[in-house]
């Protein structure tokens, strides 16, 4: 979203959703007590080291069991169903089941202990094994930097403006001065000449590619107007220059990525003849008539529907007013130790999203906002258990299909096929939610102003520039 675009992941890892351990732990698996010795090795910080054992006798109990239960469904030539010893069983498949036994047992006993000591890791664990050999202890070394302890957040105390729209009729015209000024209206030449750029024609053709006809090659009364690309390249600018009822053999090539493969990547030769050319509009009177060339009765209502707009986008722009003053709020208010591999991997992600080059400290800058405002948002959702649900996902996977008209179903496709995009697609969905949540909490001090006086705010930079732009282009 606005402040945080792609939001942090800080629950990913089966670690990052639970916490701690005592220096000796007991661990129940499968019904088996296991100790689980933990010795400190530094604890400065936001990082954590330990040495972890995991004693021989226990994992042997648990190499046995699952020995005995291979012997009793792996099937063997030679031997009958039940009856393979464990010894032939060790022999070809302790490697894999030492494999799996570990990892669960790793997974297992440092869950439990990152739950019972209530540590909450930024990222992934690093686990070594040191030294482990079959019927001795398990000795391994384990890495971690912890999140940051937050102050809890009294949301009530902060406050932000709230602005409300004082809707001009200076408002209304500016809006009904562009929509004329981008308005597309055509009429006849009032002196002929020849087609330019920016006319609209009227015109018949027919297309013939090795001198045979092909599908859909000929058409009757089709407008184009000259500039717009309507065409294939090449097309439109060999119609530049003709008068009415003048005929014109042109030569085009078909894109090799046309949408009508068979004729992809061919040469073809069209006839055709100009019935009309008008001329655009210079300037369109903002009247009933250009209302009901927008779909709209007359211009009354077309005014009211432009009022109705701006309300709509000015209460957007004003919740996203809010929701970057508050995140600002936040940030400020919120001074903690930003784990330095969270850091290290969002400046990563950066640089691989990024198109254009940035100087190293512009990306480092970003990525610290944006790590410190997620672990806040985290801090919050925790705080005040707030969680995304299915429709609140379902909802986040709508709107980003709405992004691509057309192609809706193969986005909600993509989402469904894709757990990582759908996780971040989640993440997403509680920023959203946590934000609007913490907003909903703040004290409100209620200002009016215009659409004009909104855009000078500090925090709506970013939208005054792309709009300027706009008018510019």
């Amino acid at each position: 979203m606005a402040e945080l675009v792609d939001a942090l992941d800080l629950g990913s890892s089966d670690f990052c959703r639970v916490g701690s351990s005592p220096s000796a732990r007991t661990i129940c698996r499968n019904g088996l007590k296991i100790m689980t010795k933990i010795e400190e090795i530094k604890n400065k910080g936001l990082d954590i080291e330990w040495n972890m054992t995991i004693p021989a006798d226990k994992i042997n109990v648990i190499l046995d069991k699952k020995y005995q239960e291979l012997s009793q469904n792996i099937k063997i030539p030679g031997f009958r169903p039940g009856k393979v010893p464990v010894a032939i069983v060790k022999k070809r498949y302790s490697k894999s089941v030492m494999s799996e036994i570990l990892d669960n047992l790793i997974n297992d006993n440092l869950r439990e202990v990152l739950l019972e000591k209530k540590i909450r890791p930024s990222v992934q664990p690093t686990v070594n094994v040191k030294s482990y050999e079959e019927g001795k202890d398990l000795s391994l070394n384990v890495v971690i930097q912890k999140m940051p302890d937050i102050k809890k957040i009294d949301l009530s105390e902060l406050k932000i403006e709230k602005s409300l729209l004082q809707v001009s009729n200076t408002d209304i015209q500016n809006t009904l001065d562009d929509i004329a000024k981008k308005h597309e209206r055509f009429s006849p030449l009032k002196n002929k000449r020849a087609a330019k750029n920016g006319d609209l024609i009227l015109f018949d053709y027919e297309g013939k590619i090795d001198g045979k006809a092909f599908d859909k090659n000929t058409g009757k009364d089709e407008t184009v107007v000259l500039g717009s690309n309507k065409y294939i390249p090449g097309y439109e600018e060999q119609m530049v220059g003709l008068n009415i009822n003048e005929e014109k053999n042109i030569t085009v090539t078909f894109p090799s990525d046309y949408r009508e493969t068979n004729i992809a990547g061919k040469k073809a030769n069209f006839h055709l003849k100009i019935k009309d050319i008008q001329e655009r509009t210079k300037k369109v009177p903002i009247d009933d008539q250009l209302a009901k060339e927008l779909g709209e009765e007359n211009l009354d209502v077309l005014k009211e529907k432009v009022k109705e707009k701006i309300q709509k986008d000015f209460k957007t722009l004003s919740n996203l007013k809010m929701r970057r003053e508050v995140a600002e709020i936040l940030l400020k208010k919120n001074n903690f130790e930003i784990p330095s591999k969270m850091l290290e991997q969002e400046v990563n992600f950066l640089k691989s999203q990024s198109q254009e080059k940035k100087n190293e400290k512009e990306v480092s800058d970003i990525a610290k906002r944006r790590v410190k405002l997620g672990i806040i948002i985290s801090s919050i959702s925790d705080e005040n258990k707030i969680n995304v649900e299915d429709s609140d996902l379902t909802k986040a996977v709508v709107e980003e299909a709405q992004k691509y008209p057309g192609k809706e179903k193969e986005v909600v496709e993509f989402y469904k096929n894709n757990p990582q995009m759908m996780n971040n697609l989640r993440g997403i969905a509680l920023e959203e939610k946590v934000m609007n949540f913490v907003v909903n909490s703040c004290k409100k001090i209620e200002k009016k102003c215009t659409m004009d006086q909104l855009f000078d705010s500090e925090f709506l930079k970013t939208e005054k520039s792309i709009i300027k732009k706009k008018e510019k282009n």
